[in-house]
């Protein structure tokens, strides 16, 4: 059986004749296009500046936030493909910023965590990151940014709920 979501905000517009998405007011493109945007031109500054892509910060963001953890977990919290992460751990221990060991002989999963070098890599990228999120809320006040990231953890509480729909419930 089907069950009916509700949807708050569908914006719709009349294209001759034919609904299409209003993408001026469409959540799901506007998040797109921020995300797409911003982590493409982070990337891009990232390898100027420092040799290393979005990816590669995003994991030694998440390796500070949570050492000594595995490449499974680091996937897990932020939604990184196994592939790509295994290939840029593996570049990354190349380059000296991570290291990884298996903590039990008998359990083939690795622990991963930044080495001095890494460490010094974060700091250094975390204040062009920090400095490029104010400028993307430079016009927002406090309160607002306050709400913004809110709504942004409700909407992402609900992404177990969207990865469980199937073609069966349309």
């Amino acid at each position: 059986m089907q069950t009916e979501v509700p949807a708050p905000n569908l914006p719709l517009i009349d294209r001759d004749g034919h609904r299409v998405l209003d993408l001026d007011n469409y959540i799901p493109f506007l998040l797109s296009a921020i995300g797409n945007k911003w982590s493409r031109s982070s990337s891009g500054l990232y390898l100027k500046e420092f040799d290393v892509g979005v990816t590669e910060w995003r994991i030694i963001a998440m390796l500070a936030i949570e050492p000594r953890i595995t490449a499974y977990r680091i996937c897990q919290v932020i939604g990184l493909d196994k592939a790509a992460t295994s290939r840029a751990l593996k570049a990354m221990e190349g380059r000296g910023l991570v290291r990884s060991w298996q903590e039990d002989p008998g359990n083939h999963r690795k622990l991963v965590e930044l080495t001095a070098e890494g460490w010094s890599m974060h700091d250094r990228i975390i204040a062009v990151a920090h400095r490029r999120e104010a400028l993307m809320l430079s016009d927002l006040n406090r309160d607002e940014v306050a709400v913004l990231a809110g709504l942004l953890r409700r909407i992402h509480r609900r992404i177990p709920d969207l990865l469980a729909i199937d073609s069966e419930d349309f």
